[in-house]
């Protein structure tokens, strides 16, 4: 059924162009089955052989792509009761699963509002990280640049990758299992690093009192 979604979302970009793009990565946004990295290589394709501008689909899939979060943003923002209602009325029509959303809720408390930037760089996360953001009141300024930034550097990898390997743009696809992993890989580099220089911040202000 998701292959069949993505060959549609295919089809409306190449029949409609610009809008076919914002209409596809809008709708990834919210329904994390529909892989994004699946569909903007292709994306890339079409750059490469002129149907569209390099720069104008990069910015185009971004500005998309952080619309596409603010319905979840905004049920969140109405509060856990709104949120709890929504889940279980919609939830399993978009694929959302309980073991998700305590997945990102768990996220979003452990590290606050830098996963919002950090979880649009990982599947389904990217999908869902709008959930605890609302609830959590998150700022709407920080939570717009974070997901713009997150967005950009997201459609920018595999856009680029898909305008790159020109006819051999599904080759891209072949390489998610590898870029998440190397996502994941970061993030762990990320956090024991940030949690080793707050330890040796600590540590150093106890010196200087003494």
């Amino acid at each position: 059924m998701i292959q069949g979604i993505v060959d549609w979302l295919e089809k409306i970009i190449l029949t409609i162009g610009y809008p076919g793009v914002a209409a596809a990565m809008a709708l990834e946004s919210f329904f994390a089955p529909i892989p994004s990295e699946a569909l903007m290589p292709f994306v890339g394709y079409m750059s490469y052989t002129g149907d569209l501008n390099l720069v104008v689909t990069i910015l185009v899939t971004t500005v998309a792509s952080y619309v596409g979060t603010l319905p979840f943003y905004i049920v969140g923002y109405l509060g856990e009761a709104s949120f709890d209602k929504f889940i279980r009325k919609f939830g399993k029509y978009l694929f959302i699963s309980e073991d998700s959303i305590d997945k990102v809720f768990a996220l979003f408390d452990k590290y606050g509002n830098k996963i919002v930037l950090l979880g649009r760089l990982i599947p389904t996360v990217r999908s869902l990280i709008s959930f605890p953001a609302g609830v959590a009141k998150m700022k709407f300024g920080i939570f717009t640049l974070y997901s713009l930034l997150g967005s950009l550097i997201w459609s920018t990898i595999f856009i680029v990758a898909g305008y790159l390997l020109g006819d051999g743009w599904e080759k891209a696809i072949e390489w998610i299992s590898g870029y998440e992993k190397m996502v994941m890989i970061s993030i762990v580099i990320f956090i024991v690093g940030y949690l080793g220089y707050m330890i040796w911040k600590m540590v150093k202000g106890k010196k200087e009192v003494k």
